[in-house]
């Protein structure tokens, strides 16, 4: 197992790969701003793959700039055949780890209320929620996101 930042070629074969749920609006954001693609590697091939925004929190439901200790982690994938192996922990662990080393101490991560298996996730890491926010969308053109529970940190 090796986990190493991907190189271009390797993001754009994650792209290609039928298992990836990355969509392609996320993918515009994601290149555009330049974020990190940190993968795992099980003999040579890529198993799950998990990117990292160093410059602001570009999640659907809310956005803001971070400062230089901070970091937004998100599209985390492990792809079909890796499954159930707890492989994102380990990646995501490692993505800590690499952060670390370059002054990064916060970690933003948002998760969709009714996203089990991502809050599981996310609670075995020992994540602490911040907010809980609804988000509602009309169409294009209206969209707000009202704070419903603020949570002590």
């Amino acid at each position: 197992v090796t986990t190493c930042l991907l190189s271009p070629e390797e993001i754009e074969e994650v792209y290609a790969h039928p298992d990836s749920e990355v969509w392609a609006y996320e993918k515009e954001t994601l290149l555009d701003e330049r974020c990190l693609c940190i993968g795992l590697k099980l003999k040579g091939e890529i198993a799950a793959y998990m990117w990292c925004n160093l410059h602001r929190c570009h999640s659907r439901f809310v956005k803001f700039p971070l400062k230089p200790d901070e970091a937004y982690l998100c599209s985390a994938d492990t792809l079909k055949a890796y499954r159930g192996r707890n492989l994102a922990p380990l990646l995501r662990y490692e993505l800590y780890k690499y952060l670390n080393q370059t002054g990064r101490t916060s970690f933003y991560s948002t998760t969709e209320f009714f996203n089990t298996p991502a809050q599981k996730f996310k609670e075995k890491l020992g994540a602490r929620p911040l907010r809980l926010n609804l988000h509602i969308r009309l169409g294009s053109r209206y969209q707000r996101n009202v704070t419903l529970k603020k949570y002590r940190v």
